[in-house]
């Protein structure tokens, strides 16, 4: 890739959120960005990619579009749902239906993308949670999903040293998202108030905007990270 050559980056999520502001940066900095979700409400200037992250047939075609330049410099495995509730009343559905968009998604995405990444020596940045890094109750399908991401991250990291392709990993607290907001405002009541504390990383507070998320992966994808991989970064003012 020479100065004038625009990197070709691939967001997922791209229709709200981190996702959209993600997007929006890596545009205003002169990427090719395809805006990959399920809604087609990305950004203007951001080429629009429907995709259902947690089926494989939707997550090879897309890539294949994406990679109509002949390269894929970054992958941001931005798209997740979050899911709140007593550990016995998790049904099988729900778990599931988590770990397919948070865990496999985000596995199926960076198989697809890898060759393409490899061939620019690009890299990937996921975004896992601070609960995949410190115990969180009446999460724990979410949790397990984003401990998941988060180790998967350092291992691919390691693996794909030799090749020159850099994975790293934000974890953020709390994100002022339509997500987040809709679980502050369907936030189960039966819950043990002795907990509450343990519970900030998901509840209105000070709160972190996506944009803030965003910057944080424009750098980790940037040349000025060129020697970070395998990093996790804590994003959540503290709480991990």
């Amino acid at each position: 890739m020479t100065e004038s050559t625009p990197r070709v980056v691939v967001v997922t999520g791209a229709a709200s959120g981190i996702g959209y502001a993600t997007a929006e940066l890596f545009r205003d900095e002169g990427a090719i960005v395809f805006g990959l979700d399920i809604a087609p409400t990305v950004p203007d200037g951001v080429t629009y990619v429907e995709c259902n992250v947690s089926e494989r047939g939707s997550v090879d075609a897309a890539i294949e579009l994406c990679a109509q330049h002949g390269r894929i410099d970054v992958l941001a495995n931005v798209a997740g749902i979050v899911q709140f509730g007593r550990f016995e009343q998790i049904e099988d559905a729900e778990w599931d239906r988590v770990h397919a968009v948070d865990l496999k998604g985000p596995f199926m995405l960076m198989q697809a993308a890898l060759p393409h990444l490899k061939a620019c020596k690009g890299n990937i940045v996921n975004v896992s949670s601070v609960a995949g890094n410190v115990s969180q109750p009446y999460s724990l399908a979410y949790a397990a999903a984003k401990g998941g991401l988060t180790m998967m991250t350092k291992s691919l990291a390691l693996e794909l040293t030799p090749v020159g392709v850099r994975v790293n990993a934000i974890c953020p607290g709390t994100v002022d998202t339509p997500l987040v907001t809709a679980v502050a405002n369907n936030f189960p009541t039966d819950l043990d108030p002795r907990l509450a504390d343990r519970l900030m990383g998901f509840l209105p507070g000070p709160s972190i905007t996506p944009a803030e998320i965003g910057s944080a992966i424009v750098y980790l994808a940037s040349p000025a990270a060129r020697m970070i991989t395998g990093a996790v970064l804590a994003f959540d003012a503290g709480m991990s």
